[in-house]
């Protein structure tokens, strides 16, 4: 397996910035490298923060595993700095590991994303 740093690409946001919108299509995750970033769910009538990831932590990894678009929304709580891993380079690593293992994580994110909507639809009640 290749060291995902070499995949990867720097991005530098300020504070406020989005890094991506729910719904969006997804073509790449993200690890925080620096600052925090608020992880957002919404629906009509409300926005709700479910996470703060911080350095060290994953973005938009859901989508690699189940092909879906964006669950939630990403914003800059702070100046960040995040490296940008394309889905594409990321697959052919996926492709090497046997197929329950792409079995189980594609599992886990849909059960991540009827999670969300079910922490979405308590918020509004």
């Amino acid at each position: 397996m290749v060291w995902p740093f070499k995949l990867s690409e720097i991005i530098n946001l300020k504070k406020n910035e989005y890094i991506f919108k729910q719904g969006y299509t997804a073509d790449c995750m993200y690890i925080v490298k620096s600052g925090q970033i608020s992880l957002l769910i919404s629906d009509e009538l409300t926005e709700k923060e479910i996470d703060v990831a911080n350095p060290g932590q994953l973005l938009g990894e859901m989508s690699l595993f189940d092909n879906q678009q964006r669950s939630a929304s990403a914003l800059a709580l702070t100046d960040a700095v995040l490296l940008k891993l394309p889905y594409e380079k990321l697959m052919l690593e996926l492709q090497s590991m046997p197929p329950w293992v792409q079995t189980v994580l594609k599992k886990l994110s849909e059960k991540l994303r009827e999670t969300n909507s079910k922490i979405l639809k308590a918020k509004s009640s």
